[in-house]
């Protein structure tokens, strides 16, 4: 359950790890879904949305509430109370639909995706007032990784979440993307564990050819109405099919129209 600990060690050092944000009956029907799942990507089955390496092995699968891909335990996962109990406390429960991926290994050859920090389209080589502007929003969304076998891929920088890059993060995170840096923490999760983190800190994904992955990562959203429309994440554009609304829990459908209404891509794909 969530506490005051976890809340004051995800305000200083951006994340905790927890063992209790998954029903252990659902672990192992998540773990074949998530087998099936990449098996239907690399077999050219289903691909709706998949982020490629450059020999053009898949090291992320999106599209996991599409019919297509015929797995609706995803989104009963994503509703499921072990989730919602360390949802609440930093959302509400006016919330609107997050997303779902895995994670995975590329087979051909180690990966990693290089130093980062999930800023969206906001500028990433500002000045320290632009770059303390975007780190001090309000927070909108929660994140975490659920690992379906052991999983250490996920480096961070503790800490980071809340001050400006030093000069050697900068060229972390804008040149040299692969390059170590001081204090960096490999987050070492046992199968069933969740991080739950913030994507303001500065992060990476370095994964073995020879070490399974299968990592489910989640988010919700706090919906706020009445907001302009925006363009939709290209990743996401398969969510806008006709069809992938009458495949969600009925209790998701509400969730997934507000986030629908906030989208200015055309209303009228079809699935």
């Amino acid at each position: 359950m969530f506490c005051d600990m976890q809340r004051r060690q995800y305000r200083k050092q951006g994340f905790f790890v927890v063992d209790d944000a998954v029903d252990p009956d659902m672990l192992q029907p998540l773990l074949a879904a998530v087998m099936r799942a990449k098996q239907k990507v690399r077999s050219g089955k289903v691909d709706l949305y998949t982020h490629r390496s450059a020999d053009g092995e898949p090291w992320a699968i999106r599209g996991l509430f599409a019919p297509e891909m015929n797995e609706p335990i995803f989104a009963e996962y994503l509703m499921s109370e072990p989730v919602m109990k360390y949802v609440r406390p930093f959302l509400g429960t006016r919330l609107q639909l997050g997303g779902a991926l895995i994670f995975t290994n590329p087979y051909q050859a180690d990966y990693g995706f290089g130093w980062h920090r999930d800023f969206g389209g906001n500028e990433r080589d500002g000045s320290y007032r632009v770059e303390m502007k975007i780190l001090k929003r309000p927070q909108r969304s929660l994140k975490w990784h659920l690992a379906l076998v052991d999983d250490e891929c996920l480096q961070i920088v503790p800490g980071s979440h809340k001050r400006y890059r030093t000069a050697h993060e900068r060229r972390c995170l804008l040149e040299e993307r692969h390059d170590d840096i001081s204090g960096q923490y490999a987050v070492p999760l046992k199968a069933g564990q969740t991080a739950f983190w913030s994507g303001n800190l500065i992060h990476r994904g370095v994964m073995k050819r020879d070490v399974e992955r299968l990592t489910l990562a989640g988010s919700w959203s706090m919906y706020a109405p009445g907001g302009e429309p925006t363009e939709t994440d290209p990743r996401l554009k398969w969510m806008l099919a006709d069809n992938v609304r009458g495949f969600l829990p009925k209790a998701m459908r509400p969730l997934y129209d507000r986030w629908r209404e906030g989208q200015k891509a055309d209303r009228g794909l079809n699935g």
